[in-house]
């Protein structure tokens, strides 16, 4: 009689263990589950003031402008760095930061300031601080924009004194073809690139069509190199006017 009791005495606390153990289990997913969707739900862009943001971007923080390229060249906040949101974003901030612990503060049109934000916390980045609330007009309201001069193809190829062109296209695409006297320097390599440049010579800028020139003028720009001027319509542009001559 004994020995039958221990067996279901054993027996009840195997069952109520494996019940644990399932229940435990259970909630812990759900609990996980529940956590992931609070988080996503709860993250959202910080807005900045123009103090605030100006002290993160004192402190090392770098200025991302993720609006379009007109809209950069038209008046910039000195030292960001333009990635269009509207263009290959995705791709180009990343060979741009390369750091994904790197702050970030960054400007963008309306309707981009979430999905920037997004789009960075799903590629990694762990220091998006914030945007600057009301963008530019905030900014300009206390300091000057900086704006980029730009030259349409049949300007630049009549003129006497050409400069120097620099081609921010890939090694391969320049191989392939190019203008005559560029040089190659690679978007993907430009923001590592120590660059010592004359400064009494103008340096035009162009990649395929415009969407990398922007970027990479405002890499020199960051660097110091003001006399940088974009090419607008870049290599298909000049290419199309030189074939037609």
């Amino acid at each position: 009689m004994k020995n039958i009791e221990k067996k279901i005495a054993i027996s009840v606390i195997l069952l109520t263990f494996v019940t644990f153990l399932s229940f435990g289990k259970a909630f812990a997913t759900m609990n996980k589950s529940f956590s992931y969707s609070v988080n996503q739900d709860s993250i959202r862009p910080l807005p900045l003031n123009l103090t605030q943001f100006m002290a993160l971007e004192a402190t090392g923080a770098v200025i991302l402008d993720a609006r379009s390229s007109e809209e950069f060249k038209a008046g910039y906040i000195p030292k960001s760095i333009h990635i269009g949101w509207k263009g290959l974003f995705k791709i180009w901030v990343q060979k741009i930061f390369t750091d994904k612990h790197q702050p970030i503060i960054y400007l963008a049109d309306h309707s981009s300031i979430k999905l920037v934000f997004e789009m960075l916390t799903e590629l990694g980045y762990t220091q998006v601080l914030g945007y600057l609330h009301d963008g530019v007009d905030s900014y300009k309201k206390q300091y000057l924009l900086n704006t980029i001069n730009e030259v349409d193809a049949s300007t630049y190829l009549d003129l006497s004194t050409k400069g120097q062109i620099i081609d921010v296209r890939s090694e391969k695409d320049f191989a392939e073809g190019h203008i005559d006297n560029a040089m190659n320097f690679p978007l993907k390599d430009l923001v590592n690139f120590n660059i010592n440049l004359p400064e009494h010579i103008n340096y035009y800028v162009q990649c395929l069509s415009g969407y990398r020139s922007m970027i990479a003028i405002s890499i020199l720009k960051a660097k110091g190199i003001e006399n940088v001027i974009n090419i607008k319509g870049g290599y298909q542009a000049l290419k199309k006017i030189k074939e037609e001559k």
